[in-house]
C-alpha cells in the first residue's frame, strides 16, 4: 500500500490514514494517535481496544504433549477465547506410557498460561478465556525476569548434580513449570504488540527456545534422580562451565558485545573437546553431559537471532 506525500507550506509533510483501517479502529476527527519512529518505518498506534479473538480445535487425536503444547500454542498466539472438542476422556503420555485424564491436561497447561481460565467444561469440550489483557508494556519486565528465572534454575540444577541433592532436583521440575509461565506470557506479550517490528520475530524465536534450555535442564534432572549418585569433580567442573554459557548469554542479550559472541564459540569447542577426553568419568555422567551438551547449541542458535536483532 503506498500513500503519496502532501507538502504543507515549507515545513509540514502529510499522508492520508488507509480508509478502511480508520475505519476498523473507529477513527475521527480530532482523536490523537501514537505515532513511533522504528528506523525506516513509523508506526502508528490506535488506543482502540483490539479485536476479540476466538477459535475452536478439535484435539480428539491427539496425545498428552499434543494437546498441551496445542494450547501453548493457541495462547501464546493471542487468542482471547478458545475452545477444545475431545471424543475420548483419556489421551495417551507417550514418556510415561500412561492414559491421563484430559481434563488434567487441560487444567496442568492452563495454570502455565497467566491470565488463562477454563470457564466452562463438558463432556466433550472446554472453553478456555484470557481473563485479563496482555498489556505489552510490562515485557521488559517479565522478560528480565524470566532470565533470572532460568539462571537460577540453571545453578540449581548443577549443584543438585553435585551433591545428589535429590529434593534440589526433584524442585527443578516445579521451578522449569514456572519460568515456562513467564516465557508463555512473554510470547503473548509480544505477539500482543501493536504493530510488527522487523525484530519481532527474532525476540519472539528466543523468548521461546528458552523454553527448550529449561527442558534440557528439567530431562536431565530427571536422569539424575535415576542415577542417584554424586557426579565425579571433573564432570562437575565441565557441568559448571557449560552453566556459565547461560550467563554469557544473558549478558550478551541485554548489554550486546560481539566478544561475547566469539566467547560463547570458543567456550562450546572447549567443552565438547573436554567431553571427549574426559577419563574416568562413569558412562552414565558421560551420558548427562553430551544430554547436556543440547543447551550450547541452543545457545547457537539464540546467538545468531540475537545479532539478528541488534543489526
Amino acid at each position: 500500500m503506498r500513500r503519496k506525500v502532501i507538502q504543507i507550506a515549507e515545513s509540514t509533510q502529510l499522508i492520508s490514514l488507509p480508509r478502511k483501517w480508520a475505519l476498523q479502529h473507529n477513527i475521527k476527527k480530532g482523536d490523537e494517535l501514537e505515532v513511533e519512529i522504528d528506523g525506516s518505518k513509523i508506526v502508528v498506534n490506535t488506543d482502540s481496544t483490539p479485536p476479540y479473538t476466538s477459535i475452536e480445535v478439535d484435539v480428539s487425536n491427539l496425545d498428552r504433549t499434543s494437546i498441551v503444547f496445542m494450547i501453548r500454542a493457541l495462547y501464546k498466539k493471542g487468542y482471547d477465547e478458545i475452545k477444545l472438542r475431545y471424543n475420548a476422556p483419556t489421551a495417551h503420555h507417550y514418556r510415561t506410557e500412561k492414559e491421563v485424564n484430559v481434563s488434567t491436561i487441560v487444567h496442568q497447561e492452563v495454570s502455565r498460561c497467566p491470565g488463562l481460565e477454563v470457564i466452562e467444561q463438558k463432556d466433550n469440550y472446554f472453553i478456555l478465556k484470557a481473563i485479563s489483557v496482555a498489556d505489552p508494556k510490562e515485557l521488559d519486565n517479565i522478560l528480565r525476569r524470566t532470565f533470572i528465572l532460568i539462571s537460577d534454575t540453571n545453578k540449581d540444577f548443577v549443584l543438585a548434580c553435585k551433591n545428589n541433592d535429590r529434593s534440589l532436583l526433584e524442585s527443578i521440575e516445579e521451578k522449569h513449570d514456572n519460568a515456562t509461565r513467564f516465557i508463555n506470557h512473554s510470547c503473548r506479550l509480544i505477539t500482543k504488540s501493536r504493530h510488527n517490528s522487523n525484530t519481532a520475530h527474532f525476540l519472539y524465536t528466543i523468548v521461546s527456545m528458552m523454553d527448550k534450555i529449561l527442558d534440557v535442564m528439567k530431562d536431565g534432572a530427571r536422569y539424575m534422580l535415576l542415577y542417584n549418585k554424586k557426579i565425579r569433580p571433573e564432570t562437575f567442573e565441565i557441568l559448571d562451565f557449560m552453566c556459565k554459557s547461560y550467563g554469557t548469554f544473558y549478558e550478551m542479550f541485554y548489554k550486546f558485545d560481539l566478544t561475547k559472541v566469539h566467547k560463547m564459540n570458543e567456550d562450546r569447542e572447549t567443552i565438547h573437546q573436554r567431553v571427549q577426553k574426559a577419563k574416568n568419568i562413569p558412562k552414565e555422567e558421560i551420558q548427562l553431559l553430551y544430554d547436556m551438551h543440547q543447551s550450547l547449541e541452543l545457545y547457537r542458535a539464540l546467538t545468531e537471532a540475537r545479532m539478528s536483532i541488534e543489526y
